[in-house]
């Protein structure tokens, strides 16, 4: 499977070597160019396989996931102890959240002036700050069916890789655990959370507010506004994000 790139050293290229480096799990890659990757066809794969839709909902789904994204967490947090080695354009993905942004994307929006929008605006550094100040690790920020493959052979245990990482950024580990939660189902879903183990409630303070804001700054982006958007839109008009904000700043004394 040839994935070719419009420009030289593009991220991904980075973090595919970035993991092998670091022992994370992720699809063989059988060759590679500034501008390119040739990685594992799944059709043709004695290895792995493309998820189904099935998968989402099985709980040896949720257990395998949950041990990628731990690996891929416990990786994170022991590669930020020293920096200089990650890929240059690797960053936390609060740091698109600016208030100039958030102006932008309301007038796209037709936000600009509502009272919630307002105070996000107002409010948007000091959460990202606390955000930040929270430990970081290497975040995938993309799970979806599309982007999980299985391990074809039978094991003790079902092995899962996540693949493709347009999206990776630093971030807290709540932030993963929310965008697979969202994409797993039923006994997935909670098998996940079983074997993924606790998660830190000041995380999931911050990250309400903060996942919202990046999700609507996504939506100001596409020519027309996806579906996905709706109920992001809705927290807006019925509280949910004010309240979120009022919630998260509380987390940072001193920051409301």
């Amino acid at each position: 499977m040839l994935k070719g790139f419009g420009h030289a050293s593009p991220l991904e290229v980075q973090v595919y070597a970035l993991l092998e480096r670091l022992g994370v799990p992720s699809l063989p890659v059988h060759g590679r160019s500034e501008q390119g990757l040739l990685l594992e066809d799944m059709d043709h794969s004695r290895l792995w396989r493309a998820a189904s839709t099935a998968d989402m909902r099985r709980a040896a789904t949720g257990r395998a996931v949950a041990e990628w994204y731990l690996r891929l967490h416990a990786a994170g947090r022991a590669a930020l102890r020293s920096p200089a080695g990650l890929p240059p354009g690797l960053h936390a993905w609060v740091d698109e959240l600016t208030p100039q942004a958030l102006s932008a994307a309301g007038t796209r929006l037709g936000l600009s002036g509502k009272p919630a929008w307002e105070l996000a605006i107002r409010s948007v550094e000091a959460l990202a700050a606390q955000a930040r100040a929270c430990p970081q690790t290497f975040n995938y920020d993309d799970f979806d069916r599309e982007n999980l493959a299985l391990r074809r052979t039978r094991a003790a245990a079902l092995q899962a890789v996540v693949f493709d990482y347009d999206c990776f950024s630093l971030g807290t580990a709540f932030s993963d655990w929310r965008n697979v939660c969202y994409g797993l189902q039923g006994a997935a879903r909670q098998a996940f959370i079983e074997s993924y183990g606790p998660v830190s409630e000041i995380e999931q303070a911050l990250d309400l507010p903060l996942s919202t804001l990046q999700g609507l700054l996504e939506a100001a982006r596409r020519e027309n506004v996806p579906g996905w958007a709706r109920p992001l839109l809705e927290s807006i008009e019925n509280g949910e994000l004010d309240r979120a904000i009022r919630a998260g700043l509380e987390t940072a004394p001193g920051a409301a």
